[in-house]
């Protein structure tokens, strides 16, 4: 089953943990391996924080990448192809619980790609 959640709350970790955010939180003890193949690129990150890009924007180009990445990179679909839907994933990143935030968008895209890994809570 697929889950998202912030770091700072581990208490809704499920499973793997996976940092989908190039920046590690300072403070935190890695207790996750890292997913660069869900990193939005700088160019889109930037444009969001300069009010380029509203979320909606940023959330079509950050598909846009994640489907590109997919398409190019053996790895990825390589990594894709080893998820169980009887074992748990959870993304992480920065954003607190019901902020605008990219693993909800990559979560999103991740079931429509697996949706045999079934969702569970999207935080």
């Amino acid at each position: 089953m697929l889950y998202t959640a912030s770091y700072y709350h581990t208490d809704h970790w499920q499973g793997k943990a996976f940092r989908i955010s190039k920046a590690h939180p300072r403070g935190q003890t890695t207790n996750w391996d890292v997913q660069p193949f869900f990193y939005p690129s700088r160019r889109t990150l930037d444009q969001y924080r300069d009010g380029k890009l509203d979320f909606a924007g940023f959330s079509a180009e950050y598909r846009i990448e994640l489907q590109t990445n997919y398409d190019w990179e053996g790895d990825f679909q390589d990594w894709l192809a080893l998820l169980k839907p009887e074992e748990d994933i959870t993304l992480l990143c920065f954003e607190p619980e019901g902020e605008p935030c990219h693993r909800r968008v990559a979560a999103a895209w991740l079931l429509e790609k697996m949706p045999e890994l079934g969702s569970g809570q999207i935080r």
